[in-house]
Parts: structure tokens; sequence; C-alpha cells
């Protein structure tokens, strides 16, 4: 190191002296500037300057999740100098050979300039690490009780002084504490970065009309800022004030709760570089961290004094003193006038009404214990959990940060469940789901561990960050799942719970670390009877879904069942049984339409699966759909010649076709079947060949004759259904005029189709009525987009519309408390769906439909499904009952439970990693015409999609651009466009752009398989693929450098 000293230099007032203190600046004059050398040396620097979250999420290879997980907690616990110290010694300690390489490179890439530049063996100003206490030892008082951080943060983000994240961090803290407490996290950011943070930050004082403040601070400063940059502004300013005195800043304040989190809202401690040099270069790094952390609790005792001075001098009254959580309480009226006028986004939390039952509900949890909660829908199971929730962030964990995961099963859910806990609990709260994901910038679940309490998450994105190791189930201390029902089998929720039993059981886990798992509490208004016929069924199912909640105790009301059933409204329900047309020419001439195309399939001789051939004999119904796309499809698929396998595809298509549209009839119009009948076969590509030419002709043939039939009523009565959903719709219209409706139909389809309906008929058309589906879906195919989905339920919350005909997707979760109509649209669900479906009615006086067709047994389902409600809440008394009596023989029985479950899962993954992995060349073709399309050796995954990247792909297919993007990833854009086969125009996939290369990513229900035999075969996932037939590796960078050397993958037309 080179040293040059300033004569008349003091010694520093906070520490023993050190070289450092008379250097202009520093510099690396070693003549090997290896990297861990620079970083002992500069330690003391580091683990002040830089914030241990910026770093450890992205050290990937480097070093590991648990070591990750516990400098997380040390950060959360202790703070971030403490943990940076502990992270530089996991670096330190791992054998990647480019550890430091990687470490100097994120600092780079993070914005830390001059920690960055100082190890790379740069010279760095004496002002980035100097002029620090000069502003915050003397000034932070002024600072913090005067600024308005919105004033500031535009300019610093501009010039690079604070991040975006910076900033966004800063707005919360204003939004949640006040402009107090967003002072000091800004304070404790601006000197972390940029070499010229200091001058930036006066200029921008300056600008924005605190000029005063930065004469105080350096009045040299502001003479040379108004010489260069000042005299304008200065001179506008005075012109618009009386006398020529410069205007002031009106001066407010917000109440102040700081601190959050130990080291997060701390005021900065003085950066201490008279002791930077202490760490000699023959020292480790290990060595050196005790001592640093010693410092560091100097340090923090420093800041607890210079808060406590602000804290005296502005009246604030402390709360917690370990925590440093304050409250302004000297704000005079005219300041919180003025507050409340400039705070828009202020938030004012909600009371609820205190009921006995729900306390009831919650005590359980709030002792700690594992639970079900049951309670019927429309009862407050959300303030239960609020309640609990409450109870957890407020109670003391020793040696634990409170992070609490609420897991819902749909993205919609998890919205709806977020808005109501932030109206009730004042807290940091995320949610994590598909949707959100997409809209913004996708953040590993792990980098927003310590920013946030809560996390609304979807079950899925939850198993997915397990499964990567970018979290674990420790890193929560309370897991709630909402409609808790669904945790069994392959469901998402019991997923989730699979890391919590390996833990506690043992299992993949050997260490003997002790394992702190998290809380478990279960909410649902049914937990459902399975597959039980019996009590005794029953209640193994209950003790099941205990055992896989892993749940001590099964909580529904006892004492309080007075004020539960004062409080809730339970509809009336009613299953009303629909008699079929009487009189129905027009599914006469359907059926005729699908007998004469069966009968061209069973003059075809090349199938040697003959069965194959003998369709059901119910006609527009489920097990023909069966037959269609099961049987029928593998027998077309193992067809090798081309023509004839055209030809069968063709007319497998139109049965299809003719079949939905049959179904479609059921429910509807026979002229809304006869339309979707004709849209989809417009939507076939021309005929090419004489079968094809044949089946074209027999519809059209047929097509007025339909057309006259749909709407003669003579020949086709009016669907028995819709005249009964009409009288119950204008009954209940004509009672409460101010009525909401709720209708439940099975598809996005048939939701269009009942809508229109509506619009159309006479009587209906002024009781107006609006579709709620899915997002999932395209929206030509019928789905909504979440923000369509917000405002359709908003308006019919209003009244703007008096009728949603929505699908399952709202079954669970939808409440509006003004409907008081809910009708089932002939089908049959389960008993948990029938409850869930009957609790959407929340008024009082509603009423519950179930319409049922005769001849689809669906009212015989829904009774049987009534009875089992009953059955359930006996089998559930008999396990309360059980777990009072005898709670030790109820927990040996729970853990066999838990021991054999997973035995099992065991022994699946042991099946999994013994079976042959799929090998051999195998041809995908066309499923309509066989046209050949590549090789099995020629695909490739990016992420979950599936590509091919052989460059004569493109001559076998057309490419059409879509208008609108599918859907924008971090690094991939879906949907630019579909493929189509060049000789039968069938759509084989989409075209994604991906690292600026636009690839056909091809849907496996288009392709045939085959193998080098000529063995043909079917399937509907990729991942059956993969198990069955061949492994499709990730793209790598070798075959991103082949196809740029090849060229592009695709023409479009």
């Amino acid at each position: 190191m080179e040293e040059t000293t300033t004569a008349g230099q003091e010694n520093s007032a906070s520490g023993p002296e050190s070289s450092i203190d008379y250097m202009p600046s520093i510099k690396c004059r070693l003549d090997c500037p290896e990297i861990p050398t620079l970083v002992n040396l500069y330690k003391p620097l580091i683990v002040r300057a830089l914030k241990v979250n910026d770093f450890v999420h992205y050290l990937h290879g480097v070093i590991k999740t648990r070591q990750k997980e516990r400098i997380i907690q040390q950060g959360e616990n202790v703070g971030s100098t403490t943990a940076m110290g502990d992270l530089l010694c996991a670096i330190h300690a791992s054998d990647n050979i480019n550890k430091w390489t990687i470490f100097v490179n994120i600092v780079e890439k993070m914005g830390y300039e001059y920690v960055a530049k100082a190890l790379r063996g740069e010279e760095v100003k004496r002002d980035a690490y100097e002029k620090f206490r000069k502003i915050l030892q003397p000034y932070t008082m002024k600072l913090v009780e005067n600024l308005d951080p919105s004033d500031l943060l535009p300019d610093l983000v501009s010039q690079g002084i604070i991040t975006f994240s910076d900033r966004e961090h800063i707005n919360t803290e204003s939004n949640r504490n006040g402009n107090m407490a967003a002072i000091i996290v800004l304070l404790d950011r601006i000197w972390r970065k940029k070499e010229n943070w200091y001058h930036s930050f006066l200029g921008v004082l300056c600008k924005q009309n605190y000029k005063n403040i930065a004469e105080e601070i350096d009045e040299e400063f502001v003479k040379e800022w108004e010489k260069t940059k000042g005299i304008r502004e200065s001179t506008e300013t005075s012109q618009h004030c009386p006398f020529g005195i410069p205007a002031q800043r009106e001066k407010y304040t917000k109440p102040v709760q700081c601190v959050s989190d130990n080291e997060e809202y701390k005021l900065p401690p003085s950066l201490g570089l008279s002791s930077l040099l202490y760490a000699r270069d023959s020292k480790s790094i290990e060595e050196i961290t005790s001592t640093d952390k010693i410092q560091e609790k100097n340090d923090t005792e420093e800041t607890k004094e210079k808060y406590i001075e602000i804290h005296n001098i502005t009246n604030i009254s402390s709360e917690n003193e370990t925590d440093l959580k304050t409250v302004c309480s000297s704000k005079s009226e005219a300041e919180s006038t003025l507050e409340s006028a400039s705070l828009e986004d202020k938030v004012t939390l909600e009371s609820y009404e205190d009921r006995k039952y729900q306390n009831e509900l919650a005590e359980p949890a709030q002792k700690g214990k594992n639970c079900i909660i049951i309670a019927p829908t429309g009862s407050g199971k959300t303030i239960v959990a609020v309640k609990i929730i409450q109870h957890h962030l407020q109670a003391t964990l020793k040696h634990k940060v409170k992070k609490i995961a609420f897991v819902v099963d749909k993205n919609n859910l998890a919205k709806q469940q977020s808005d109501a806990i932030k109206r009730y609990v004042a807290c940091r709260l995320k949610v994590i789901s598909g949707d959100t994901m997409r809209d913004e910038e996708f953040t590993k679940l792990s980098a927003l561990l310590p920013q946030y309490d809560i996390f609304v998450v979807t079950a899925q994105m939850l198993v997915n960050a397990m499964d990567k190791e970018d979290l674990s189930i420790e890193s929560f201390t309370l897991i709630i799942f909402d409609e808790c029902h669904h945790c069994y089998g392959g469901h998402a929720f019991y997923k989730t719970m699979v890391p919590y039993f390996d833990k506690m059981l043992g299992g993949l886990d050997n260490s003997n670390e002790q394992k702190i798992l998290p809380q478990i509490v279960g909410l649902t208004a049914s937990i459902g009877v399975g597959n039980a016929k019996t009590t005794e069924q029953t209640v193994n199912h209950v003790k099941s879904m205990m055992a896989n909640l892993d749940a001590d105790v099964l909580v529904s009301v006892q004492i309080f069942k007075d004020e539960l059933a004062a409080k809730i409204n339970s509809p009336d329900q009613s299953i009303v049984r629909v008699p079929t047309r009487k009189k129905d020419d027009f599914g006469v001439r359907i059926i005729s339409l699908m007998t004469n195309t069966e009968n061209y399939l069973r003059e075809v001789e090349d199938i040697e699966d003959r069965n194959a051939l003998d369709p059901p004999r119910k006609k527009g119904s489920e097990q023909y759909t069966q037959w269609l796309q099961n049987v029928l499809f593998k027998a077309v698929a193992q067809i090798t010649d081309t023509t004839l396998s055209r030809s069968l595809y063709t007319a497998r298509k139109y049965l299809e076709i003719y079949n939905n549209g049959l179904i479609m009839h059921s429910y509807v119009r026979a002229s809304d079947s006869l339309d979707t009948i004709t849209g989809k076969i417009e939507e076939l590509p021309n005929p090419s060949c004489e079968i094809e030419q044949h089946l074209k002709e027999l519809f059209e043939n047929e097509k007025s004759d339909l057309q006259v039939i749909a709407k003669d009523r003579r020949k086709t009565e009016e669907n028995p259904l819709l005249l009964t959903l009409k009288d119950i719709i204008i009954d209940t219209y004509r009672t409460e005029p101010n009525m909401r409706g709720i209708i439940f139909v099975r598809t996005r389809q048939l939701s269009e189709i009942l809508v229109s309906w509506m619009s159309t008929d006479d009587e209906l058309k002024n009781i107006k009525a609006k579709t709620c589906t899915g997002s999932n879906a395209k929206r030509s195919e019928g789905g909504m987009t979440k923000n369509k989905q917000k405002d359709t339920i908003e308006l019919f919350r209003k009244g703007d519309f008096k009728l949603i005909v929505a699908t399952t997707i709202a079954e669970e979760g939808l409440d509006i408390k003004e409907c008081n109509l809910v009708v089932r649209y002939d089908y049959a669900g389960n008993p948990i769906s029938q409850i869930q479906a009957k609790g959407r009615g929340r008024a009082d006086n509603s009423r519950f439909f179930i319409l049922a067709s005769e001849d689809k047994c669906v009212a015989e389902r829904e009774w049987v499904n009534s009875e089992k409600g009953p059955m359930m809440d006996e089998a559930m008394a008999i396990v309360q009952k059980e777990t009072e009596a005898n709670n030790e023989g109820f927990q040996r029985g729970k853990r066999e439970l838990q021991r054999r479950a997973k035995m099992q899962r065991e022994a699946a993954a042991s099946n999994n990693d013994i079976r042959e992995t799929p090998s051999g060349q195998h041809a995908l073709r066309c499923m309509k015409c066989k046209t050949f399309l590549c090789l099995s050796s020629e695909m490739r995954k990016l992420g979950s999609h599936y590509a091919c990247i052989n460059g004569d792909f493109k001559n076998r297919v057309f490419c059409k651009k879509n208008k609108k993007v599918g859907y924008k990833g971090d690094d991939i854009q879906m949907g630019l466009g579909t493929l189509e086969c060049k000789d039968c125009r069938e759509k084989l996939g989409v075209i994604a752009l991906y690292n600026e290369v636009y690839f056909p990513i091809l849907q496996i229900k288009s392709l045939k398989i085959e193998d080098d035999m000529k063995r043909g075969d079917t399937v509907k996932k990729w991942k059956t693929v993969e198990e069955r037939y061949f492994k499709v590796p990730s793209i790598s960078s070798d075959d991103l450098q082949k196809i740029s050397e090849k060229g592009k993958l695709l023409n479009f037309e």
C-alpha cells in the first residue's frame, strides 16, 4: 500500500490512530494484488458498506443453501455487518476456485462502486469514506427532522446514488412509518455505493430548497454550488418571495415506527475507518471476524444512543427499547391535517367485530398448537387467521425471526386474502403467485424473506422454491393453509408438507442439528369424507387429513354455537330435477351425422385393434369423449400410411366436434349448439383428399335443415334447463330487485353462451349478467385477465351486474355479502364443492339451487353429497373426543400414518430411480398427416418448454406472427406466433423468443412419436415422453452457438 501523510491532520476521535486517517486515498501498490489479500485488508470497510442481502442470494456454486439460510438468519437477528463477516468466511472456506472473482463481480454489479475499485487494486478517494461521519454525527437529527424523502429520491436515483430497490424500500418505510423513519433508511443507503455520493447528496439538498441544511454541513460546497448551478434557481425562487427572502419549505413529519428488523433501519454507525487497517495482511478472515463482531456491537450501542437523542428532542415515546420501535406523539393538529392531506396512500387499519366464537377457533393456534380449524362459510375464517397472525407477530420466539406463509390454492385467492390481511394487520406483506411473478421482475423467494413478514403465496410457487433449494420449510415460523382440505395426494399443499415430514421424521436429513419446524394451521369449511361410505371410514379420512397437516387438534365451535348460528346465513337448498326435451329433432340429426361418420371408420381394414372402432352407445356423453381422446386417438397414431392416417384423423376430429356440440345442446339452445359446431368445422383446413371432402359435404348437406330445425319449437323444444333457470332468476328478481346471483357452470364456453342468451331474452336482458372465468386460458378460449376478473367482481359487488356466470374457479373464496342466489347448473361435484358453492350465498334469505337433468344422474349424486355432511360431522366429533380422552394414543396413530406415507414416498422415488432411462432415436411426426418433423435428438428444453433446434424444421412448417405476445417472462417471450404443418395445416405449436432467437415450441398432443421399428404412439404430456421414450436435454451455450452459426430456425410468412 502507498501511504501519503498530510501534515497537521488530527487524530480521529472515533478510535485509535490509523494510517488511513492520513491518506488522501487508498491505493494498492502490492506486486501481486490478489483479491483475497485485498478482502482481508479492506474487510472492516466491506462488512460495513455492503448489505449482505445484496450478495448472499447470488453466490450460486460458491456457498451452499444451508449456509445461505444461516447467514440470512444471522442478518435478521444481529444485523448485516456481522452477517457480512460470516459471508466472507463462508466464501473463504468454499472450494470454488473462482469464488473471489464471482464475489467482486457481484459487488460491481450491485453498484458498490468504490468497494469494487478497492478490491480491484484501484484508487479510492478519501471522500468516499471520511465525509460520511461529517454528515451523520452532527447533523443526523436535523436531517431526520426536516427532510422529505420524496423530494430527494428522484434526483438520487437518477444520479445512481441509490438504486431503484433502495427507493422502493425507502418509499415503503415512508408509507408505513413516516418520513423520519424513511430518512433514517435513506441515510443508511446513500454512502455505500458511489464514490461521489457526498457532493451529489449536498447538490440535491440545494436543488430541493434544503440549502440552509447543506450550508450547515459544508458551507464551502454551497458557495461553489451557487456559482456553478445555483444562481439561476436561487434567482427564480426569490422572484416569488416577498422582500427577496428565499422560500422555505413547509415542514411536516409522519409518526415514526422504527426500527423494523434490527439492522435494516438503524441509524448507520460511524464508518469507523480509523481502525480499518487493524486487520493486517498476516491475519486471516476468520481471525478478524470476532473483533469485528465486538466492534459492531459498539456501533449498534452508539446508534441506539443517537436514536434516543432524536427520540428525546422530538418527544417520541419508546414502546420497545430492544427493537427501537417508537411512535411520534407530539404532532400539532395542523401538522396532522397537513399529513393526512398529503399522504393519499397511507394505510389505515380497519377494525373488526370481536366475536367470541372466532376467539374460540383461534385459541388453540394462539397457544402454538398445530391444528385444523373448521368453520362454515361466512363465519369469518379470514378474521380467525388475522387473530392468529397478529398473535404470532407479537409473540416472542427465541432465536427465530418471525416469518409467516399464508398458502392458497389459486392465484385469485392470493390477491383476495392479501387484501384482507392488509386491512387488519400492520405488517410487511408480499404476494407471490403466478400472476405477480408475470407482472414483476422475478426475485428468488429467499431474497425477499428479510424484507417481509408475511407471504401470501400459491402452494405451487412455494413448492418450486423448495425444490430449487431457494429456501426451506424452516424459513417460516408459521404456515397457514387456506382451504386445507386439498392437502392430500399429489396436490401442491401436500407437496409443501413433504419437506416438513422429512425433517420431522429424520428422512433425507441425517444431520444432528436441532430442527425448528414451523407451526402449521389449516383453515377450511369442510374437511370432506374422501371416498368413505361409512362413519368409520370417514373417521379414518379425518385422521389421515390431520396426519397430512401434522395437526394435534381438530377445532370447531363448541362453546359459542348460538352466536355462530346468529352470525351466519345458510341458504335454503333445493335440488331441482329437470326433464329432457320431449321433442328434439336437432339432437337426432346430429346423432345421425355421428353414426354415418362412425360407419366410415368401420370400413377401414388397416387398424389392428378392431375394438378401438367400437364407440360407446350414448353419444354426447363424457364416455364418448374419453373414447375419442384415448382409444381412437391411439389407434390412429399407429397408422403408418400417410393418406389413411390423415383421413382417420379428420374423421376423429368431426366426431369430436359433433360430440361436443351434442353435449352443449343439452345445456343451451339448439341454435347455440349449431353455432359451436359450425365454427369448429370452419376452423378445419380445406379438404385435400376424397375422404375429407366427403365428411365436409356430409355436414354441409345437413346444415340448412339444421338451421331451420334449431329454431322451430315444434321440432326442437326450448331447453328445459334454460326455462327452469329463467323462472328462478325472475322469481328472485321480483322478490329482491337489488339481487345478486351467481350461476356456476362447468366450462368457459358455456358461461359465455348463457350470458349471451340472457342478453337477448326479453324478460332477462334488463337483469344484466357478466361472465367470470379463470385467467389461465387465452382470451380467445374464454379466459379473462386478472384485472378483468377484478373489475367484473367489483361491478357485481356494486350492483352494475346482477348476475355473474362463473366457472368453478369461483366456488372457493368469492365473498359477496349481497349475494342471495346461487345456482349450480347441471353438474355434480363432491361434498366439499357443494358446501363451497352453497356458501357463496351470504345475504339473508339466500337460496341455493342445483339444477339436475334427469338423464345425467346429477340429482342422485348431489343427494348423496348432502347426506355425507352429517356423516362428516359425526366423524369429527369422534376424533375430537379421542384427541381429548386419549391424546397419547392419537399421537401414536398419527405418527404411524406419517411414517407409512413417508415409506410410500420413498418407495415411489426408489422405483423412479431404478427405472431404465429411455434411450434410442425417435422420430416426431405430425399426428394428422404423419409428415416427418424432426428427430428426438434435435429437441431441447427452454425451461419448461420443448423446442426443436433442427435448421431444416422451418421447411416443414408455416409460421404466422400473432398480434400480441402470449406471455412475456424475464428470459423468454411465448406466443409470438403459431406453427402449422406445411402439408395439412394442423397446428403444431407456438413460437417463442429466447436469447434473441425465434424457437419452435411443439405441443406434444399434435405429434406422433415413432421408434426405429416404425411403431407409433401419442401422449398428452412431454413428461410422459421423457419417462417412456427419450430424455430432452436443456439447451446449452454450444447449442446457441451452433444456431447462430447456421442461421435462423424459422421463416415467417
